[in-house]
């Protein structure tokens, strides 16, 4: 006689709406969070390509409870709130969000409202953005940054033969010599050029050509510079990015025109095109245009 194959049942899964509000403070509305003791988890997810930016635990635990007013919302449907203050730091990365007394019940996303993050300014100190997002297979996360001092990109003009950037810096003051630095990835090289401005707002042109020199030939393959606002001689490179909006992946958002660059000695063109990373940072990337042209 065969012995049915005892099945451990899946935890259920309730739906979340949030909203987000400037300072960086965000509230979830809770449906079918189980009870007793229901606790919104936010654990961090390994693997972050820079897991030194922010300190504290890779956990954060939210009491769940009722809101002033609320209702049941049905039979065994309860409706339950949690907030994450704004005092609250969060190392940069991303969050997988959960519910329940043991912190295993999957949350999927409902409404998101993140109208506050639009062109937030943030306060004084950190600079903290946390934009909840829905995941590929379906569930509600967090995307965190903390970075101080940060360097937010802002309006990008492209160019046939370069480009150039505005911004603004928080936590530093521009110096008498700023300069704004492009390097390769897995590449000592760095080519800089000056930048204007003054207090917290920069501006620098990029030229294309000197991104396309150096080593190349047959085979050669894409290349990423990724962009850094010095603000000082003597001062450390700010990464630019562009983090103080509702966006959580700026890669297929943020797209700008691409334009053909040859290098002045020995190798073919290149297409070169502004974008950001998958953590959103600035950077230009330039692909091979024989790569290019065969796909066209």
């Amino acid at each position: 006689m065969t012995r049915p194959i005892a099945r451990r049942a899946s935890p259920a899964v309730c739906t979340a709406d949030c909203v987000a509000d400037s300072a960086g403070g965000i509230t979830f509305d809770i449906t079918d969070a189980a009870r007793p003791d229901a606790t919104l988890v936010l654990r961090r997810r390994a693997g972050h390509a820079d897991g030194t930016r922010g300190a504290g635990d890779d956990e954060v635990r939210l009491p769940l409870t009722g809101p002033a007013g609320a209702t049941a919302i049905g039979a065994g449907r309860a409706r339950l709130r949690a907030v994450l203050p704004s005092t609250v730091e969060l190392a940069e990365g991303h969050w997988d969000i959960f519910a329940g007394a043991s912190g295993d019940q999957p949350v999927r996303p409902g409404i998101r409202d993140v109208r506050a993050l639009i062109d937030r300014v943030p306060g004084a100190g950190p600079v903290a953005a946390r934009v909840p997002y829905p995941t590929a297979d379906g569930r509600l996360a967090l995307r965190t940054w903390l970075r101080a001092p940060h360097a937010e990109a802002g309006t990008v003009r492209c160019e046939p033969a370069g480009m150039s950037v505005e911004g603004v810096v928080y936590g530093a003051e521009l110096g008498e010599h700023a300069r704004a630095e492009a390097r390769p990835r897995g590449d000592g090289r760095t080519h800089r050029v000056a930048v204007t401005g003054r207090g917290g707002v920069f501006a620098f042109t990029l030229p294309y050509g000197p991104l396309a020199e150096g080593p190349g030939g047959p085979g050669q393959e894409r290349r990423r510079w990724d962009l850094w606002l010095v603000p000082a001689p003597d001062a450390a490179g700010i990464r630019i990015s562009r983090i103080l909006d509702d966006i959580w992946d700026k890669r297929a958002i943020h797209v700008y025109p691409a334009h053909g660059v040859s290098p002045a000695h020995g190798t073919d063109g290149w297409l070169a095109a502004p974008g950001y990373t998958q953590d959103n940072d600035f950077c230009v990337r330039l692909d091979p245009a024989a790569d290019v042209d065969a796909l066209t």
